[in-house]
């Protein structure tokens, strides 16, 4: 009764997905840099929001420039699940199509570039790289895997470039973030009350609800280097693993039918209390280049590489002494970014840029929970940067992604999952970006 692996789920659902990038990761942080699908982001430095995608694109700022992103997704989402099973084996009921289970974002950016010598600049970001939010109906037929969940995260990162030569430069930051995750989940308590010989237990009928949040603050730093060879430019950039930590309380809502409160009454689990999860955010490699086809005309590449095997379990530490430490192992693999653009200069007022990317998720078919929406993915986008004077450009961007159809092949076997069930089935998902950009510069 103690491993009922109620918190191993709990944790799970907070960390689990993301519609728009791979695992639950953001790219978008740029306005400029999404209308090429982010191809040659990390060998640019075109306006200040380029500083999240390597520091030493700090180095090309003339004076004083900063920059605002504001990036709006909108997201399409639908699932059909062919079989649903509590863990007592009988069917769980409801809703087997859920539709729109990730909710719309906004993820807004800032940068700012300070040119103090020849040599030396500094500069500050401000971007949102990890966050979710899902929401699935009450009674829908997978609702043992998963309700409703969301994380933010906001990161801040001063840096410094040094210009080794007039070709070389090379910069730094510390990465300071905050993240705070929420998550209600639906526990089964027919079923466990069901395997505790409680009378009137009913499997998959008498559910009762449960709350985890957190906060957390966590240090990391980036590194990077951009150099130019002829008519190439490269760059390439590190961004640390950050650890959080996040504590909060864990409160439940017990059934009505009182199976939940006779389980807490013999054993002391299902009682409010305090907890502490940690989780790892992956550390990055993001590598580009820009190749100066002609006086008009740039090509750009980009291939990142994110270490999502990092993330290989969460575990869920409660103060009360009767809730066991429980762990949900995710398993993620490292996954491949790779996108190609190109840039056309068609004034000295008006720019166009497109591109195409892939996207690989770290998640499998055998750990891709449904709060894990997340595929192999298509970016096509396009945009256009118009200067409206000598000291502002104004940037927007237009995205599309097209997810491949994922599976769901979940079972109670999987250590943490002995409550949930068996569910099977498939999720679909396309994603709709726009952005808008002010950027501005020191005349």
């Amino acid at each position: 009764m103690r491993r009922i692996g109620l918190l191993s789920f709990l944790a799970g659902a907070l960390f689990s997905t993301s519609a728009f990038a791979a695992g639950f990761g953001l790219k978008e942080h740029s306005t400029d840099a999404m209308a090429a699908v982010y191809a040659g982001a990390a060998a640019t430095g075109t306006d200040a929001t380029y500083l999240v995608y390597n520091p030493s694109s700090l180095a090309s700022v003339t004076d004083t420039d900063f920059a605002v992103s504001a990036i709006q997704i909108l997201a399409g989402t639908s699932a059909d699940y062919t079989s649903a099973t509590t863990s007592a084996g009988n069917p769980t009921g409801g809703l087997a199509t859920p539709k729109d289970f990730i909710a719309d974002a906004t993820v807004p950016a800032f940068g700012l570039r300070q040119r103090l010598s020849d040599r030396w600049a500094v500069g500050f970001s401000i971007s949102a790289p990890w966050g979710l939010r899902t929401n699935y109906p009450m009674t829908w037929a997978g609702r043992y895997y998963a309700q409703q969940s969301s994380l933010f995260t906001i990161n801040a990162t001063p840096v410094v470039s040094y210009q080794i030569t007039p070709d070389l430069s090379i910069g730094a930051g510390l990465q300071i973030e905050f993240a705070r995750g929420t998550l209600t989940s639906v526990i089964d308590t027919g079923t466990l009350g069901a395997l505790s010989h409680v009378p009137g237990s009913i499997p998959g009928a008498q559910d009762s609800f449960a709350r985890l949040s957190g906060k957390s603050w966590t240090y990391g730093y980036t590194l990077g280097a951009t150099d130019r060879i002829g008519d190439v430019t490269l760059g390439i950039a590190y961004r640390s693993s950050l650890q959080h930590d996040l504590s909060g309380p864990l409160t439940f809502t017990l059934d009505s039918a009182g199976i939940g409160a006779t389980i807490r009454s013999l054993t002391g689990i299902f009682t409010n209390t305090k907890q502490t999860t940690p989780f790892t955010t992956p550390d990055m490699i993001t590598s580009g280049a820009r190749v100066d086809l002609s006086d008009d005309w740039t090509g750009l590449v980009e291939v990142d590489w994110t270490h999502w095997s990092r993330f290989r379990d969460i575990s869920v530490h409660a103060l009360n002494p009767a809730q066991p430490d429980d762990v949900t192992t995710t398993k993620w693999k490292d996954t491949f970014f790779a996108s190609l653009g190109a840039e056309y200069r068609a004034s000295p007022l008006w720019t166009f840029k497109a591109g195409a990317g892939y996207d690989q998720s770290p998640a499998t078919d055998a750990n891709r929970e449904p709060r894990i929406p997340d595929a192999d993915r298509i970016w096509l986008s396009a945009g256009v940067r118009y200067r409206m004077s000598e000291t502002v450009d104004l940037n927007v961007t237009a995205s599309h992604l097209f997810f491949l159809q994922s599976n769901v092949d979940l079972s109670q076997t999987v250590p943490g999952a002995a409550l949930r069930g068996e569910l099977n089935g498939t999720t679909n998902a396309y994603v709709n970006v726009v952005g808008l950009q002010v950027s501005y510069r020191a005349d």
